[in-house]
């Protein structure tokens, strides 16, 4: 199937994500990994949603990586953050460590279930959190954008708007958004009161 819309929906988040992933601090690896997969998923639905002839054949490469998307790129922005902010190493090790239980329970029963929203509230939470009290409003920024991302538009809980957008393009262009919101809170400056 092509969808030339989705493919520039595809178009706007690579570019994003590029730029984000080249303007990130490079002593820290995990918003990298983030911006990377964004931009890896973005390229391939490109390729997948624009191109009439070959698209469909990386449906099963463009599932893994929506996955891993799916599963990834927050826990990696949220590790960063306690990073940021001097948090127990021991702590931030654990909860990187967590978030990585759901992709090793999927990769293990090839099926998707409520456990890997669970642990993306959590890390939702978690985001929130650590960006309130260390008064980081791009870092709330980042949570709002990813509950509209992933549990609203994702979820296609806005339904009921009366328009022919497809979701996939809707939720491309929200990631768009976190993608800016993520680097402006890991890249916004530390104040110790």
């Amino acid at each position: 199937m092509v969808r030339y819309s989705t493919a520039l929906s595809h178009i706007f988040l690579a570019g994003i994500s590029i730029y984000c992933w080249k303007n990130v601090n490079r002593d820290w690896p995990f918003p990298q990994v983030a911006f990377g997969i964004i931009a890896f998923h973005s390229l391939l639905g490109v390729w997948k949603w624009g191109n009439p002839t070959y698209g469909q054949k990386i449906d099963r490469l463009y599932g893994l990586t929506t996955t891993l998307q799916d599963l990834l790129v927050l826990p990696c922005i949220v590790t960063t953050l306690w990073l940021k902010y001097s948090y127990s190493l021991n702590f931030v090790i654990s909860h990187s460590t967590l978030t990585l239980l759901p992709l090793a329970l999927l990769l293990q029963s090839h099926q998707k279930f409520d456990v890997i929203d669970v642990f993306l509230l959590g890390n939702v939470l978690s985001s929130f959190v650590v960006s309130y009290f260390n008064d980081n409003q791009f870092g709330v920024s980042v949570t709002l954008s990813y509950i509209l991302s992933y549990f609203i538009i994702k979820r296609d809980m806005i339904n009921s708007l009366p328009m022919d957008v497809p979701i996939q393009d809707l939720f491309n262009y929200s990631m768009c958004f976190f993608c800016y919101f993520a680097l402006k809170a890991v890249q916004q400056p530390f104040y110790e009161y």
